[in-house]
């Protein structure tokens, strides 16, 4: 009966298989240590809300300067347009 002989992907994959699942538990444990609010998952909302402004803020104003400015307001620039879109101002 022949054995199979790991190939050096294999040995490589699990390798990294492995330190990826101890650095997600270091980040987790040291999301705990500072008792941080959001620890990874409010990146998204965050980065979503700058885009959304800047992409907002230029097809309104088709400017670089008030797209940047918008997009450091994020989601506080997205209720603004929101609300005078709809005209509750």
């Amino acid at each position: 009966m022949a054995v199979k002989k790991k190939k050096d992907k294999d040995v490589d994959i699990n390798i990294k298989v492995n330190n990826l699942e101890k650095a997600i538990k270091a980040g987790i444990k040291g999301c705990k240590k500072e008792k941080k609010f959001c620890c990874s998952g409010c990146g998204g909302f965050w980065v979503f809300g700058s885009a959304l402004a800047i992409v907002l803020s230029y097809v309104q104003n088709s400017s670089i300067f008030w797209a940047i400015l918008h997009g450091i307001l994020s989601w506080l620039y997205v209720a603004y347009r929101i609300i005078v879109q709809f005209g509750w101002i």
